[in-house]
């Protein structure tokens, strides 16, 4: 089987990147990798191989939904850079996020969208949840490849779901 991820994250933004010295970046770049890494071997684990389309420009998610046509969406909910250039303000870096959850819940109600950020509370998991996710987990842990493992079962799981629901209305 074949997934095709489509992966929302301000570190792809050149306007994320264009704000911190490279050597501040080293973090989210080892992060992003090591989650890479640790969903490579999906296909001789779980049968699953796995493209990863990424992006920073949260904006055009739907866009990017109807051109890349995705299994899944994989979306940090901090986005401060994007939240100060749209409202002024980045404390607001989680609405830009809860408002792209809905549009794309709105466009594409059954893509799973699994939601994430370093330092999730209870509220912020209420709202995504509310705006649509499909599931929430914490950043930071997603790299560890404790959580890999897991998380690929996880992916599977969604995976098999979508397929299910596709065949289901072919019938």
């Amino acid at each position: 089987m074949n997934a095709k991820i489509l992966f929302l994250d301000d570190i792809f933004s050149p306007l994320f990147r264009k704000q911190f010295p490279s050597d501040q970046l080293i973090w989210d770049d080892n992060w992003i990798s090591s989650l890479e890494q640790g969903l490579a071997d999906s296909e001789t684990k779980i049968g699953v191989c796995i493209e990863f389309i990424k992006s920073g420009d949260i904006d055009s998610c739907r866009e990017l939904i109807e051109k890349e046509k995705p299994d899944l969406v994989l979306l940090d909910l901090f986005w401060p850079e994007d939240a100060q250039r749209k409202f002024g303000d980045r404390s607001r870096a989680t609405d830009i996020s809860i408002d792209a959850v809905k549009k794309i819940r709105a466009s594409f109600p059954v893509l799973p969208v699994i939601c994430y950020t370093v330092q999730p509370d209870r509220e912020l998991m209420e709202e995504a949840y509310s705006a649509g996710a499909t599931i929430f987990l914490e950043k930071v842990v997603m790299a560890l490849p404790e959580i890999q493992s897991p998380l690929k079962y996880i992916l599977f799981y969604l995976l098999r779901q979508m397929q299910s629901k596709a065949e289901s209305g072919l019938k």
